[in-house]
């Protein structure tokens, strides 16, 4: 609001809104090689007090123009949530596993992972914790922006700064306190393998990965270039054969769906007699359907779990052919908190399965990973939504966009193992003894039987 009242042109402004895009997603990937290899509770706590000191820094010398300053601090924030992001994916899990070792199971025990994709009590709690996170998450950001825009205009945008810096330091007090209960990683099992030449689960052992898994199944060097560790995350993401399939889904939607359906949006509804007002509107209706989504993919588990998440995430192709099919602002409303529960409560679930999926010391890496596949390629939509404009009028961009999520998702849940967000085979079903043939009759009993 500052920048917009000293006259800087929408362009420039858009332009430091880039700038902490690009900064996120250039350095992502190597954000979750770091991650492997440090307390990830101090990373983000690292984070959350650098973002608090930008933002002082930026309410002390900002004088409402968009220079160096701002745009530092807009590149150093995007740096900054690059890192506390799949920190915070890490930690909540290790925070529930130390907590459920403080409820009586002995340190160091844990229950083995399932990998068949049934029910299993730690991944339904693991889930329902990110649910949990995700819902918090979702509910700031409606009840963030708000505040923020109230305090803006009442006071000024440096108590915006200040507030924002508060949050942040609140952030990291919280993270270092959930820190105190963070327990230490188990040493990785040498048996474990995550080669990305064979495709298929995590084994146990290495002879079933075949001898190209197994020689590669050497303890990662402490001299690895960060390079080849965050080509590691994509790697292991790529060869679970569910996760592989979910990532392409990704990038198949925010590239050539919700880009171009997020710059064809506002300017249909304007075309269509609606005000900026129902635009505004509509996409908080999203927002608060993520806020219930996160708590219904808490609950979604089981073996079809996949299935179910799939399923939901097509609500999300309903909420884009919304607008065309009809102009009622009430069921527009409707459409769009169901997008947001579907979608949400999709990644929620998958995050749980790329848990369980992926061996603990790639954790980092692979998180990271899923949201560079899931951000990095959202301006490059948006930027290929500006070009069709020129060539194509957005209820056509909107139809595409809705048809592509529908038909994309559908023949997703044409895979087995992206029906059960799983890649281990199926357990063989369970057949009751047969019974024992009676044993004959001795002789002597027969003959007396019949004399």
């Amino acid at each position: 609001m500052a920048a917009a009242r000293s006259g800087t042109t929408a362009e420039t402004i858009g332009a430091v809104f880039a700038a902490r895009f690009i900064a996120l997603g250039g350095v992502v990937l190597f954000s979750g090689a770091l991650l492997d290899r440090v307390n990830p509770v101090a990373a983000a706590v690292t984070a959350d007090a650098t973002r608090f000191f930008a933002l002082i820094a930026l309410a002390l010398l900002w004088d409402g123009r968009l220079d160096a300053v701002i745009l530092g601090v807009a590149v150093l924030i995007g740096l900054c949530e690059a890192v506390s992001e799949p920190a915070l994916l890490l930690i909540t899990p290790q925070v529930l596993r130390r907590g459920t070792r403080a409820a009586g199971k002995p340190d160091g025990e844990t229950d083995a992972p399932d990998r068949s994709g049934s029910s299993d009590p730690e991944e339904a709690a693991v889930t329902a914790a990110y649910g949990l996170l995700e819902g918090m998450r979702n509910t700031s950001g409606i009840v963030g922006p708000t505040l923020a825009a109230t305090v803006v205009a009442v006071l000024s945008s440096s108590a915006g700064a200040v507030a924002a810096a508060v949050a942040f330091g609140l952030s990291a007090v919280v993270t270092r306190w959930a820190g105190a209960r963070y327990a230490a990683r188990p040493v990785p099992d040498s048996s474990v393998t995550d080669s990305p030449l064979t495709d298929g689960p995590v084994t146990d052992s290495p002879a079933k990965a075949g001898s190209a898994a197994a020689t590669s199944d050497e303890p990662e060097k402490p001299d690895e270039s960060l390079l080849r560790s965050a080509l590691g995350g994509l790697a292991v993401l790529w060869r679970v054969r569910w996760l592989r399939h979910v990532q392409i889904l990704a990038v198949v939607h925010v590239l050539l769906a919700v880009g171009p359906w997020m710059v064809a949006l506002p300017v249909f509804l304007l075309e269509t007699g609606h005000s900026a007002t129902v635009y505004g509107f509509v996409l908080g209706s999203f927002a608060v359907g993520t806020v219930v989504g996160a708590l219904v993919g808490g609950r979604v588990t089981g073996r079809s779990k996949g299935l179910y998440s799939l399923a939901l995430l097509g609500l999300f192709g309903v909420t884009v052919l919304a607008p065309v099919a009809t102009g009622s602002v009430l069921l527009l409303t409707a459409a769009f908190v169901a997008g947001g529960i579907g979608q949400q409560a999709f990644d929620v679930v998958k995050m749980a399965g790329l848990r369980r999926e992926v061996p603990e010391r790639l954790h980092g890496r692979a998180f990271s990973a899923d949201f560079f596949f899931s951000f990095a390629s959202l301006p490059l939509g948006q930027l290929f939504g500006a070009v069709l404009l020129r060539f194509a009028d957005a209820r056509t961009i909107m139809l595409w966009a809705g048809v592509l999520v529908l038909v994309t998702t559908a023949a997703t849940m044409l895979s087995p193992d992206a029906r059960r967000f799983s890649s281990a085979p199926l357990p063989a079903p369970r057949t009751p003894p047969a019974p024992a043939p009676a044993a004959p009759l001795p002789e002597r009993v027969r003959d007396a039987g019949t004399g």
